[in-house]
């Protein structure tokens, strides 16, 4: 199943896989005049409703729902979120199925892939468009290709003619299909490099300052921490490209019958997410102080830096053209194994639950 990463990130990992649930209910006191006394009464507020929310990991990708509990959103909308990191999609799609857990947070390609294998997933509503993976080339390279920020997706792949490129999980993993679909696309033999598998994030950099690879190709913030301990360079990121950035990727999915069931849950988790995708468009830094406990071994201007490369989606929104469009944009960069149905599309996410766009 693909998903956004394969395998945990070393410096990325916060303590624990649990975080602990937002506070119970509260009390509030009014004051009441009787026969000329005053007494004060207390009325309890109305009790918090209790989900769980499985992750695949706990990195920045999954800053929307982080900052959800953080900054209170989830709170103000009457829920009591536990936040759970699970190991693979397939094992939070069989949660979903059996209301173990209610929501995660997925791509596009694993929620196309589970649905048209016929799991009863639905997205309810958007994280972020487009997927992100970024490239750190050696210093070397950079150096003699004439390689920078500023070269092209094609141009960079071209001057890795024969190299090694490390990515986590190897050739069958998320990174490994978004590069050998870039070259497809581009034109470029798949045997023209050398993809390298390693197990961790951590290692990628390791690899590169030891010169055992030329490149890594990773999700934001490891190839900017690569550059910023002086291993490489980064020289692009799939968020460029246009008609990859506008695919609807990562969003709030549970299984269909949840989300017939239990509207009114939806449309509030997907309010929380919507005012945590805003706060993140607006205020960077802020999401990052808010944010630092929660990641305590990235330093701020690295989760910064991971936070900015991301195109949170505003107000959570996405449309049924954006899903059409982005399902062209997945077939042509190769990233799905079979075609699929426009019923399959169809049944694969739901606009009955997006909050009011701003």
């Amino acid at each position: 199943m693909f998903s956004n990463k394969k395998a945990a990130v070393a410096v990325l990992l916060v303590a624990g896989t649990v975080l602990a649930a937002c506070g119970s209910s509260s009390n509030t006191s009014a004051t009441a005049t009787t026969a000329g006394k005053s007494a004060t009464t207390t009325t309890a507020a109305a009790p918090l409703t209790n989900i769980t929310i499985a992750l695949p990991v706990a990195e920045p990708v999954q800053s929307p729902v982080y900052l959800a509990k953080v900054n209170g959103y989830f709170k103000k909308q009457g829920l009591n979120p536990k936040i759970v990191v699970l190991a693979g999609d397939v094992i939070v799609n069989s949660a979903l199925v059996s209301n173990s857990v209610q929501f995660t947070s997925v791509n596009a390609v694993s929620l196309l892939t589970a649905v048209s294998k016929g799991i009863p997933l639905q997205m309810a509503c958007m994280e972020y468009n487009g997927p992100e993976w970024a490239m750190a080339v050696t210093n070397q390279l950079a150096a003699s290709a004439h390689l920078s920020s500023s070269s092209t997706p094609q141009q960079v792949l071209s001057a890795l003619k024969g190299d090694k490129v490390a990515v986590v999980g190897g050739a069958s993993a998320a990174p490994g299909i978004m590069l050998n679909g870039l070259l497809e696309h581009y034109g470029i033999s798949t045997s023209s490099l050398t993809i390298f598998a390693v197990n961790s994030s951590a290692a990628l950099v390791t690899a590169l300052q030891h010169n055992e690879v030329q490149a890594i190709f990773d999700t934001q913030p490891i190839p900017a921490s690569a550059q910023a301990v002086g291993a490489g360079k980064v020289v692009f990121d799939t968020t460029e490209i246009s008609s990859l950035a506008a695919v609807p990727w990562e969003g709030i999915l549970a299984a269909k019958s949840y989300i017939a069931s239990n509207p009114k849950i939806v449309k509030s988790v997907c309010a929380a997410i919507a005012q945590a995708d805003n706060y993140l468009i607006s205020n960077p830094s802020g999401a990052t102080s808010a944010l630092q406990p929660t990641f305590p071994k990235l330093s701020p201007s690295l989760l910064q830096s991971a936070i900015t490369s991301y195109k949170w989606a505003n107000d959570a929104q996405m449309t049924d053209s954006q899903w059409t469009s982005g399902l062209a944009a997945l077939e042509s960069f190769h990233l799905l194994s079979k075609p699929i149905s426009s019923s399959v599309l169809s049944s694969s996410y739901t606009l009955a639950d997006l909050p009011p766009a701003g």
